[in-house]
């Protein structure tokens, strides 16, 4: 898997592409949205508790269902489903369902091309197809390192800091494209950082 800082990247360019290509759903960036965003790309690595709390090790059910396309179409029906059973608008119902599929599937995508080794080498591969293909399939372009988190050392070790790295290079550079292209986004992204300095989160 790729690292928290990557998919919260990457969920923050999918709501910027958004708002290209949808301006009526992604009426404006606020915190909430952009922390709805960032949740949301990271929300398939919950699966990282359920290990733990059934007496296994974290990993035991790691990359399983949650990492799958089914799963993040499932997940995205379901809260429209419920949003329509509540009577929440349906533009917005739409917009949030989309939010939530898209979101979980920019997680899948980015694990799918995370690897040990950058370049034209095998990925580790996710169960992408989950339900119709339980094993894991291997993207053949590795853009993504995995980091390492067996321990302290692991965890604070400069392989993960290049890992970090690597990623905002990708995520930010693709971000910083679609800042510089659309006048649009760069009144946003201004006005959100203007109002979390003045303290409005809304």
């Amino acid at each position: 898997m790729a690292s928290t800082l990557g998919h919260a990247s990457c969920g923050i360019d999918c709501l910027m592409v958004g708002r290209m290509i949808a301006p009526h759903y992604v009426t404006r960036f606020s915190v909430p949205l952009v922390f709805a965003a960032v949740f949301l790309a990271n929300a398939p690595d919950l699966d990282l508790l359920v290990g733990p709390l059934i007496g296994e090790h974290h990993h035991y059910f790691h990359g399983q269902a949650t990492h799958s396309i089914v799963f993040a179409l499932l997940a995205g029906a379901i809260f429209w489903l419920v949003g329509r059973v509540f009577g929440i608008d349906e533009k917005k119902n739409r917009f949030f369902a989309l939010l939530v599929g898209f979101g979980l599937m920019s997680h899948v995508a980015v694990d799918w091309f995370t690897g040990p080794n950058p370049g034209w080498h095998p990925s580790f591969g996710t169960v992408v197809l989950w339900p119709f293909v339980d094993a894991r399939i291997h993207s053949p372009l590795t853009l993504f390192l995995g980091p390492h988190h067996g321990s302290m050392e692991e965890f604070l070790s400069l392989h993960n800091l290049w890992v970090m790295v690597r990623e905002v290079i990708i995520f930010g550079g693709f971000g910083l494209i679609v800042w510089l292209m659309s006048k649009d986004i760069r009144e946003q992204t201004k006005q959100l950082v203007v109002n979390v300095f003045s303290g409005n989160f809304r």
